[in-house]
């Protein structure tokens, strides 16, 4: 009788040391957090020590997130302060995609806020088969700023903020009214939807584990790409295989410093890309700019499969149409200067393409030419010869050539 006594009195006090070691946890993760006064009214609550843990459990992941954060962190808050908002929002970039700008999910997110297709057609990100602005770090952190000031002018209050960035405000309403209107973010929790009761608890633990990892036993780190890169001029098409074989700057390597280029291609612009290489190569591509711009086969643009397989899950869900790479690179650059008579529907007929390119290469808010004009033209490469005899052409041949049409 006596030694069950003992055995039971151990247990109990195994278990009492046990709970309190627990509820000792909980204070300090409480304390810290409280100490970090942000704005954002980094509360804690039982949910959020499941996702500390999470960071706490896989340090090498952790320690790559430290790494991204020193260089992607003063990006993310000079745009932030440009709007007057709180520089802490640069957690939820770094909880919703590890500051991985390429980053993309199974519903059609990407980029560095894991941004939703339709919040970029809202401010006009441009994002087609070539270019995803989403995934360009400076671009979609001035348009992520104005959305969080657009959603806070909605619910006054970040944790709900940041909840509808999760979800849509639509979804989130919803849940609001089901909780009885209540705007307190732990009553609505209960109802939200994974999307957005997730969002907030994981953007304070990441704010915990990035202001605490040190006291947790986890190294600093220092980003795994190069940071002092070159900024060059891009303005006809060139894929990223190209640059390698010139600048000897890896393809993985383009892919993580020109997110932006969806297919490892910089597609024509008239005003051109900017594209980052390390600077230590940036003179390679200067010197040898012309042995970049060689010609190249078809097989030099084929992208990853797995790339492939998840841009093809974006464009499924922005409706974006695939287009013909080979097609496209055969086109050849036509000058056309326009004649007195002559209007955009006529040229774009002689031409073959729709009046509508011609605008978007032109840069023509209006149907409207003018005398004198000169518009770029891009027609098929094996008829180039045929299309520059348009522009010495007289208005009857030119009329004759819509009527064979």
């Amino acid at each position: 009788m006596v030694v069950k006594l003992k055995r039971t009195g151990l247990v109990f006090l195994l278990v009492l040391s046990f709970v309190v070691a627990k509820a000792g946890v909980d204070e300090l993760y409480q304390q810290r957090l409280a100490a970090l006064k942000s704005s954002l009214d980094l509360t804690y609550n039982p949910s959020v020590k499941i996702f500390i843990e999470e960071y706490l459990n896989n340090p090498e992941k952790t320690r790559e997130l430290i790494g991204r954060s020193k260089y992607y962190f003063p990006l993310l808050e000079k745009s932030l302060r440009a709007k007057g908002l709180p520089t802490d929002l640069k957690y939820l970039a770094a909880t919703a995609s590890a500051l991985d700008p390429s980053a993309l999910n199974a519903s059609g997110s990407s980029g560095i806020w894991m941004m939703a297709y339709p919040i970029t057609k809202m401010y006009k990100l441009k994002v087609n088969t070539y270019i995803d602005e989403r995934r360009d770090p400076v671009k979609s952190s001035a348009v992520a700023a104005q959305h969080f000031k657009d959603l806070f002018s909605i619910y006054k209050s970040w944790p709900l903020a940041i909840a509808s960035y999760g979800c849509s405000p639509v979804t989130l309403n919803k849940c609001i009214h089901i909780s009885n209107n209540s705007l307190y973010f732990w009553d609505i929790y209960p109802h939200m939807p994974a999307t957005c009761k997730e969002l907030y608890p994981r953007v304070i633990a990441t704010a915990y584990i990035l202001n605490y990892y040190r006291e947790h036993g986890i190294g600093s780190a220092e980003p795994k790409f190069e940071t002092s890169t070159d900024s060059i001029l891009v303005n006809k098409w060139l894929s990223f295989q190209q640059i390698s074989s010139v600048t000897g700057v890896s393809v993985e390597e383009m892919r993580e410093l020109n997110p932006v280029f969806r297919k490892d291609i910089i597609p024509y612009n008239i005003e051109g890309y900017y594209v980052r290489i390390p600077k230590s190569k940036s003179k390679n591509f200067e010197l040898l700019k012309d042995t970049v711009y060689r010609p190249i086969s078809m097989n030099e643009l084929q992208p990853d499969p797995i790339q492939k397989m998840q841009e093809e899950v974006v464009d499924s869900v922005a409706g974006i149409k695939p287009v013909n790479d080979a097609k496209k690179f055969s086109k050849k650059k036509v000058i056309y200067v326009v004649k007195k008579g002559d209007n955009l529907g006529d040229i774009a007929d002689w031409f073959d393409v729709p009046a509508a390119d011609i605008k978007s290469w032109n840069k023509l808010k209006k149907n409207a030419v003018k005398y004198g004009q000169k518009l770029t033209i891009w027609v098929e490469g094996s008829k180039v010869g045929y299309y520059k005899k348009i522009n010495k052409m007289s208005a009857s041949q030119k009329k004759k050539i819509k009527k064979k049409d």
